[in-house]
């Protein structure tokens, strides 16, 4: 990362969860606000498919996590793609795929 990587998202910018819980709740919210802040078209979360006893995490189980880096892509609290990768570009992508205008006239 560089330095304007960081400018762009700051660490302070995702928030980690811990449960399933945790990640029903804040995509409800995501549901009713967006991303809860006028400025920002995207909530970045982050989840640790381990827990504290190095047992695999209610989340990976439910979601049969087995690759990491797993990255899913959520709207209105359904998923709409899900892909292991670190290619920062198929990321991006992805990210101006359900955050352009055209995304959201399609679901009109």
């Amino acid at each position: 990362m560089t330095d304007e990587d960081d400018d762009l998202c700051p660490v302070e910018c995702v928030r980690e969860f811990k449960t399933d819980e945790e990640l029903f709740r804040i995509l409800e919210t995501a549901k009713k606000r967006g991303a809860g802040n006028g400025e920002a078209g995207v909530i970045f979360l982050k989840h640790n498919v381990l827990d504290e006893y190095d047992e695999q995490s209610e989340v990976a189980e439910r979601l049969r996590i087995k690759t990491v880096p797993l990255f899913h892509f959520y709207k209105d609290g359904i998923l709409l793609e899900a892909f292991p990768t670190r290619d920062k570009e198929r990321i991006n992508a992805a990210i101006s795929k359900y955050t352009s205008p055209e995304s959201e006239e399609d679901d009109a």
